[in-house]
């Protein structure tokens, strides 16, 4: 949470009564030297001033006048970096460094002692490191959630070594409406009492059981949004959540996600990506029995090899078919769906036993489906097999956006023939108008044919195709080859007879 953001609504905060505006020393007139403006403002204006200031120098502020020592005491969004509380000479150096762990959690208990009103925003970057911060954060989060007034709280431990343990207090909040964690340990009593009022949670490389994962969610049931960026341990989630309405989740390792109940959920977010496993596995994701001492020490002296070979071990047993089928079958009433698979990804997909279909079953249909954007290789046979499924799929589709990503070997681009057998069953050619594809491969004896072609070929109410390509590959000697791209592309046949096809050049790769 950034310092820019505007401070939450306070809860149970008194305010100090509007100063009234002192005559100008003589001589000063209207803004000049005897006028003192700053103190002319009420007291939101000035919390909105310090939440944009570091924490140190919005409480240096309480020198400047007898108001001022209450306008921070009451400032509603505390901020904490673990350079935080470094000494002035250090403050510059390095913000991610914290001189002092000690000094620093005296001089948050000094500020927190202070306090005239309930925090309502709390957001702290630091290493936690036991056993040094857990008596302290239990006091620490023990006072947050228990003061009446917490609405957001945001958690980041950087100290990768360990997981920090979210503190028992937290699971009792009632007030709550956000919270994000990052590199915590979810460890839930077995009576929670607290977070029905959460309308936000983001859970980004937590630590946490299918159980627990199931749990927070469920229990989350004022939920609106949900991201799920990375958890150790958990192989299956099921989002329960009648109040959800967008869902992010992104997975280094396979991960099943099973939506069983969220009505309002309009727009989801996919993304797998399973290279690299010796950067993004962890000791938590070996354990057994939730013990990492069980993994052997003579193993873990391996890392990179041990993770790559327990990655391989994992997608080889995984049904990577069956997750996928599994988890589109719940979103029967979502309207914008985008997905981003990686070429690792494919290579699991094409090793499952069960191939997949060319369309889902009814009851796994995409009928709301209007938005659809896929960022993936769609010349790869495998996930072309799942392109065409997804469009066979939704017959409401409206756009469609396509963003390749090509691997270094990408097999030859598919025909338009090829997609004409896949789409028989499907009725997307009656619904779609607008069609973007973002191509890297304009000049690499990759054209963007087959895909593209077949939709101007047979969509009948298509009103634009445009092919984007980043204007950074077009040299001197390709001026040419781009004007026969540009003059093929005009004479393809079409089924909409005021469709507008584009070659468009862009000056930054489209994101996921």
């Amino acid at each position: 949470m950034a310092h820019d953001r505007a401070p939450p609504a306070k809860m149970g905060a008194r305010t100090s009564p509007r100063p009234q505006a002192q005559p100008a020393a003589a001589g000063g007139g209207e803004g000049g030297e005897g006028a003192d403006r700053l103190s002319a403002l009420d007291d939101a204006t000035l919390h909105a001033i310090l939440a944009r200031l570091p924490l140190r120098d919005a409480a240096a502020t309480s020198a400047l006048a007898r108001r001022w020592p209450r306008v921070f005491a009451t400032l509603p969004r505390l901020v904490l970096r673990p350079g935080t509380f470094n000494r002035r000479a250090d403050s510059d150096s390095d913000e991610d460094r914290c001189e002092d762990a000690v000094r620093w959690m005296s001089a948050l208990r000094g500020v927190l002692a202070r306090r005239a009103a309930p925090v309502a925003a709390f957001d702290v970057e630091a290493a936690f490191a036991a056993p040094l911060h857990d008596a302290w954060a239990r006091l620490l989060f023990r006072d947050l959630c228990g003061g009446g007034g917490l609405l957001e709280l945001g958690v980041a431990n950087t100290n990768y070594a360990a997981a920090f343990t979210l503190p028992p207090p937290v699971y009792a909040c009632h007030t709550l409406t956000s919270l994000d964690l990052y590199n915590c340990r979810l460890r839930m009593p077995s009576k929670v009492t607290g977070l029905r009022s959460v309308r936000s949670l983001r859970l980004r490389n937590v630590v946490a059981t299918d159980a627990e994962v199931r749990r927070v969610i469920l229990r989350c049931a004022a939920m609106e949004r949900l991201v799920i960026h990375d958890v150790h341990r958990a192989r299956s989630v099921v989002v329960r959540a009648p109040c959800l309405e967008t869902m992010e989740v992104y997975s280094y390792r396979p991960l099943c996600v099973s939506v069983a109940k969220a009505p309002r959920l309009h727009t989801v977010r996919m993304a797998f990506s399973y290279g690299y496993p010796e950067c993004s596995w962890s000791v938590e994701d070996v354990v057994v029995d939730e013990d990492p001492s069980s993994v052997a020490e003579t193993e873990i002296e391996k890392v990179p090899d041990y993770y790559r070979r327990m990655a391989e071990k994992e997608h080889e047993q995984t049904d990577e078919v069956k997750n996928m089928v599994k988890f589109l079958g719940g979103l029967g009433g979502v309207k914008q769906l985008r997905l981003f698979l990686s070429t690792e990804y494919a290579e699991v997909l094409k090793v499952d036993k069960i191939p997949m279909l060319k369309r889902f079953p009814q009851k796994s249909s995409l009928p709301e489906l209007t938005t659809l954007a896929l960022t993936l290789d769609y010349n790869h046979e495998v996930l072309a097999n799942l392109v065409s499924c997804l469009l066979n799929s939704s017959p409401n589709l409206k756009d469609l956006t396509i963003i390749e990503l090509r691997h270094s070997v990408s097999p030859v681009p598919l025909a338009a023939v090829f997609w004409a057998d896949q789409m028989k069953q499907g009725n997307v050619l009656n619904h779609l108008s607008t069609v973007t594809f973002y191509t890297d491969s304009l000049f690499d004896g990759h054209p963007f044919g087959g895909l593209c072609r077949f939709l101007v070929m047979h969509s009948r109410v298509l009103k634009r195709m445009r092919v984007e390509y980043h204007c950074l590959l077009v040299q001197p000697e390709h001026v040419a080859k781009l004007e026969a791209i540009r003059r093929d592309l005009h004479h393809w046949p079409r089924a909409s007879g005021d469709v507008l096809l584009e070659l468009y050049p862009v000056d930054c790769c489209p994101c996921f």
